[in-house]
């Protein structure tokens, strides 16, 4: 990692295969919070400007000084087609770190999504695009460049932990976090879920308006 203390950059780091990614993009987050027993989801204020947007990708993570997005700027240029740019702006929402020109250029890159703890501006011209970007709030207030900042370290977005590569995966829902290592273990355990939501949708289609096993909970604790 080049760079000094509190102002370093890390230029790359492992992606995962596609079909690893598309699996999770066809799962969708709730499911896929199930599977992760629920860790790993960002708060609910973390939200995509765009009510469609289903996003997967590997997180190239970005570290800001409040109020200031110069380690941004960079990020956007090292960027591969399909990263997610997790932004954290150590809670800032005074001053945006991200309008229109910013989010044209990474997605000319092929840039996946961007999401931002902290706010962004341009909030119309963004939806306009249609581009797949999540954020805390807007603000019109305009940021520095000065720095300092840290590319592909760890970092918090959304009160969730996130290493340069975890598994990002977003829809209307919100956003969750999947490490690279435990990614086929979620994906068996969400697929599991969305079978088992399957199934009873099924029932309740056929008739089965309430499921067996809430009346039997309910014997149990006594109330029927």
């Amino acid at each position: 990692m080049e760079g000094k203390i509190g102002f370093r950059i890390k230029k790359d780091f492992q992606r995962s295969d596609k079909q690893v990614l598309d699996r999770f993009k066809k799962i969708g987050t709730c499911a896929v919070s199930d599977g992760l027993n629920k860790f790993n989801t960002m708060h609910h204020s973390i939200k995509p400007i765009i009510d469609d947007a289903v996003i997967c990708g590997n997180a190239l993570t970005v570290k800001m000084r409040p109020g200031d997005n110069l380690m941004l700027h960079k990020a956007i240029g090292l960027a591969q087609p399909g990263d997610v740019i997790v932004v954290d702006t150590c809670g800032s929402e005074t001053n945006s770190v991200m309008g229109e020109l910013m989010a044209m250029s990474a997605f000319k890159s092929g840039v996946e999504a961007i999401i931002v703890d902290g706010a962004i501006r341009d909030i119309r011209e963004l939806k306009e695009h249609h581009y797949p970007v999540f954020a805390r709030c807007v603000t019109p207030a305009v940021g520095d460049k000065d720095g300092p900042g840290i590319i592909n370290g760890l970092i918090c977005c959304g009160n969730v932990a996130v290493q340069p590569g975890d598994i990002i995966l977003g829809d209307a829902n919100g956003v969750v976090v999947i490490h690279q290592d435990e990614a086929e273990e979620v994906l068996t355990a969400a697929e599991k879920k969305l079978a088992g939501d399957q199934n009873r949708m099924k029932e309740i289609l056929n008739g089965v308006i309430t499921k067996p096993d809430i009346d039997k909970t309910l014997k149990e604790k006594g109330v029927i």
